[in-house]
């Protein structure tokens, strides 16, 4: 799979989603970085998502330009109308054929009032905690909701990630993404550090 990227950015990003009405965020490490209001490292891509319902609006988003579904190291191009189905989740997109990718799109599952963590719809959250906005006005993953997605892989940049984000959610945030990998990995590390800094703050001084 040709891998070049050349991403654009977060404010490029704002601009050619202002020409839809639709619910969008970024995701991933910039959404991480949004929450501790602070750039903490350089990212190689940019990771947005909106809800599968609303994909064909990426047509005008990024009109003009080639977009292709990805799953499985496939890349498959995509063409307004079509269907893209679980477990297909992904879209690249390039301004042209001999550009290198400038976008990742992820689609999310759910309903109208409910997002369903697409590895497990059984953990859910409802839409309007699923997002928040930046005081310039970019609208993020919530940190636990990303760090559920990171958990997988658990890269070092992930534990770093969740270790700068630990001691800035709040307990209902904590509680959330504990009770969440639990049902996904109940020996995760992170649910243990997640018990733990809920136990210190429970205790008196």
């Amino acid at each position: 799979m040709d891998d070049l990227w050349d991403p654009i950015g977060v404010d490029d990003t704002v601009e050619r989603f202002a020409v839809v009405d639709v619910d969008w965020w970024i995701a991933g490490g910039l959404a991480i970085d949004l929450f501790l209001g602070w750039q903490s490292r350089l990212h190689d891509d940019i990771d947005i998502e909106m809800f599968r319902k609303d994909r064909d609006a990426l047509f005008d988003v990024f009109s003009g330009w080639e977009l292709f579904t990805v799953s499985s190291g496939a890349l498959t191009r995509w063409n307004r109308g079509e269907s893209i189905e679980p477990p297909v989740f992904g879209v690249w997109a390039r301004p042209s054929e001999t550009a290198p990718w400038a976008a990742e799109v992820m689609l999310a599952d759910g309903d109208w009032d409910r997002w369903r963590f697409r590895r497990n719809p059984s953990i859910s959250m409802e839409r309007s905690g699923l997002t928040r906005t930046s005081p310039a006005g970019v609208r993020y993953c919530t940190p636990e909701v990303q760090l559920l997605y990171k958990a997988k892989q658990a890269r070092p940049k992930d534990d770093v990630d969740f270790t700068r984000c630990l001691h800035l959610m709040t307990g209902e945030q904590k509680r959330w993404l504990r009770t969440s990998l639990a049902v996904m990995e109940p020996d995760h590390p992170w649910v243990h550090a997640l018990e733990m800094a809920q136990r210190v703050k429970a205790e008196p001084e």
